[in-house]
């Protein structure tokens, strides 16, 4: 290893504070000591969670001291307005307004009001599925309230949610309640044959599955949801019987949190209830041992928003001065402590009335208590008079009545677009078309432009600082012998390795570094693929990128383990933990690579910039993105993963988690050409398997690839390239060394 310089001596002394109980500098590889090492684990027992919490604390300290030195209204103001331009900047701008078209396809009449089911669009051909609750008596116009539904898979069809909406006409607004994307007639599993979800779990799954795809465009679940309710107020606007400048909002639940975005972003509301929805603080982290781990749903987030400083908090800050209710199931000191803050803020800005609370001493449900004061707040503010002291009888009405597709169903009545649709629309013209480099410079040019759009789309950061290797023990077995090591990618995040070093050496045979997302262990064991490397003459460096294996983090997922709950899951979790921060899950882990091949070169006995490399999974993902960024991997095996971004869009259900999702990637590149940006060194696409973790054929993959075949061939190295699969008559290890040599 080499020695360390002033500059890195720092570098590595800067990092001891961020590794509790670490009062001496570890053993570098090779050196001996008869003390006691102990592992890096002892000092980082939940190495990744700490991690994030550590960068996204920081941030919340620093916009916690802005948000106390706001003393002024005109402070708040300029703060709030920030908060509103910074959202719509994350959620990357709203599209420009198209048509409505409004139909109206069935009209109920009840007593003192109608019901009208209509549908507009949105976007051009994407319908929004509607109740329209209209006042039959009294003078007009009425003031119009729009009601995005909670997660519940009736959605305006929900009988309580129903009781609201009876509430408030009778009490003389004007309803439009809509179904957001994924619930009632815009849900996207729920076959109306059957009755029956197609992928079953949680409601917010129907979020997920689209919203993980839309980041690959560059696009957002949440911003679609928004511009929902935005088009919502136009209908309403646009009807006579509104009074277009009294626009209420109010939803419960997710539709809590949507109601609290829509208001916040569109001024035109000037009244809203949040019941249930959207309060908290989402930092600083404070997740405890053995703490669930969840996404609490995908369009319930803006990116990368913590380093903004805009927690919900400062988004319900945004509502201000305009009249806002929030209600919550049972009153707490953390919800209290907020609630606070919010009336000194309308205090503020002098309007210290227009904000209050309401607590519903039952669980999570619209409750009777809650419709009623959400029916006397409009009626406070709209008509200067109390609402309604009891709720009057009502039959609600079944969900049929309501479609306003033939059954129930945007999907399976084919009536215009649905997401999915849009999503295969818009993946199916990506990545951009690149002219083939013809030259060796065009080669050269090409691999540094992919090199450079890389690191930007994976935050990838390269790090030079002291590698602090730890030997911790040496396990004997037949043939070879494991040194179970463990060294620092950076300041606070340690890699364990497994070293298979072999009793005779292969003459020149090059160090081997195994990802897996599986871990070490998963082909570690004896008899295992590592094993038959080493009694083969290999030494094979095995390692376990952040949060993978051995260092995976120690806390269960919310939901239950079901097909797809890779949708929710931890990994998920702290894909997001990384966005919100401006960072990447999946760039982190690429980085882990780069620093094993920085450790393989540092052991004395590997042989000069020569290292191969096997990804398995989604190792196989960080394999192809580290083989692009490192010219030191001179050959690499990416076993079982995942074949196209763009693959993944052509469907409506997939496997992966969403630290292997890389926003805005289709906007740029494929996995092609990250390949292609390999040219010159050998590469094998092996076994590669589609957005279902299921084989794909070889042809397909192959046409896929054509592209990084011809900057193969481009450069000279034509047969360095190959997609393969497995054969039958060789062992994988075999078949492995074939496609290295």
């Amino acid at each position: 290893m080499m020695r360390q310089n002033r500059r890195q001596f720092l570098q590595w002394a800067s990092a001891l504070p961020l590794i509790p109980g670490m009062s001496k500098r570890p053993l570098a590889f090779g050196q001996e000591s008869h003390a006691v090492v102990h592992s890096y684990s002892e000092d980082l027992p939940d190495m990744l969670v700490s991690y994030i919490s550590a960068k996204t604390n920081v941030l919340a300290a620093k916009w916690d001291k802005v948000r106390s030195g706001i003393g002024t209204a005109p402070d708040l103001e300029k703060r709030n307005q920030f908060v509103r331009e910074k959202i719509t900047e994350m959620l990357g701008g709203f599209p420009k307004r198209n048509p409505l078209g409004p139909v109206v396809t069935g009209v109920e009449q009840r007593p003192g009001y109608r019901i009208e089911n209509v549908m507009f669009q949105s976007r051009p051909n994407f319908w929004v599925t509607a109740s329209l609750y209209v006042p039959t008596s009294g003078p007009g116009p009425f003031p119009g309230i729009i009601s995005p539904c909670g997660h519940y898979p009736a959605a305006r069809a929900y009988e309580a949610y129903q009781y609201l909406y009876h509430d408030l006409v009778k009490s003389g607004f004007v309803v439009l309640a809509y179904d957001p994307i994924g619930q009632g007639e815009r849900r996207q599993f729920w076959n109306p044959q059957t009755n029956q979800d197609e992928i079953g779990g949680s409601s917010t799954w129907e979020h997920d599955m689209p919203g993980h795809l839309l980041f690959l465009l560059g696009e957002n679940l949440t911003e679609y949801r928004i511009w929902d309710g935005m088009r919502a107020i136009d209908y309403l606007q646009s009807r006579p019987e509104v009074d277009a400048k009294r626009i209420g909002c109010t939803g419960h639940s997710g539709g809590g949190t949507l109601t609290l975005f829509i208001s916040a972003l569109d001024e035109r509301v000037q009244c809203a209830v949040m019941n249930e929805g959207g309060y908290g603080r989402r930092w600083p982290m404070k997740i405890g041992p053995g703490d669930e781990v969840g996404t609490g749903d995908v369009e319930q987030h803006f990116f990368p928003a913590a380093i903004y400083g805009i927690d919900l908090y400062d988004t319900r800050m945004a509502v201000a001065p305009r009249a806002a209710l929030a209600t919550i199931e049972h009153y707490s000191p953390a919800y209290n402590e907020q609630t606070e803050r919010l009336r000194a803020g309308y205090k503020l800005l002098g309007a210290p009335e227009a904000f209050d609370t309401e607590e519903a001493l039952d669980p999570h449900a619209l409750t009777p208590k809650l419709r009623l004061r959400t029916t006397d707040w409009f009626c406070r503010w709209f008509y200067h008079r109390p609402g309604p002291a009891i709720e009057s009888g009502f039959l609600p009405e079944a969900p049929e009545t309501l479609y306003c597709t033939p059954d129930g169903s945007i999907r399976y009545s084919q009536q215009g677009e649905t997401i999915f649709s849009l999503i295969l629309k818009k993946g199916s013209a990506l990545p951009p078309t690149r002219r083939i480099p013809v030259s060796q410079s065009e080669v050269d040019s090409f691999r540094g432009e992919i090199r450079d759009e890389i690191k930007k789309l994976l935050h990838f950061h390269s790090s030079n600082a002291e590698l602090g290797v730890r030997h911790l023990e040496t396990t004997p077995r037949r043939g070879y012998q494991v040194e179970k090591v463990e060294f620092l990618s950076e300041p606070g995040i340690y890699i364990p390795a497994w070293v298979f070093v072999p009793d005779v050496n292969r003459l020149s045979a090059p160090t081997i570094l195994y990802v897996d997302d599986a871990g070490k262990e998963h082909d570690g064991m004896e008899f295992g693929a590592l094993e038959q490397f080493a009694r083969r003459g290999y030494c094979v460096v095995a390692v376990d990128v952040r949060g993978k294996g051995s260092t995976r983090p120690p806390h269960p997922d919310m939901d239950p383990a079901t097909e797809f709950t890779n949708l929710e899951d931890a990994q998920t979790a702290m894909a997001y933990w990384a966005w919100e921060i401006n960072e990447s899950l999946l760039g982190w882990r690429v980085q882990d690579v780069v620093r094993s091949v920085d450790y393989v070169l540092s052991r004395p006995a590997a042989k000069s910039s020569s290292v191969h490399l096997i990804g398995k999974g989604d190792g196989a993902l960080w394999a192809l993105f580290a083989a692009a960024l490192d010219s030191r991997i001179e050959a690499t095996v990416c076993d079982r993963g995942l074949f196209s971004y763009r693959h993944l869009t052509q469907g409506d259900r997939y496997l992966y988690s969403a630290d292997v999702i890389i926003p805005d990637i289709l906007n740029h590149l494929d996995l092609p050409q990250v390949a292609a940006a390999v040219a010159g060194r050998n590469l094998t696409v092996l076994s590669p398997v589609s957005a279902m973790k299921e084989a794909v054929d070889q042809s397909v993959a192959r046409a896929t690839y054509q592209w990084t075949e011809s900057v193969y061939q481009s450069a000279g190295a034509g047969g360095r390239f190959r997609v393969a699969g497995q054969r039958d008559d060789v062992s994988k290890v075999d078949r492995y060394l074939e496609l290295l040599a």
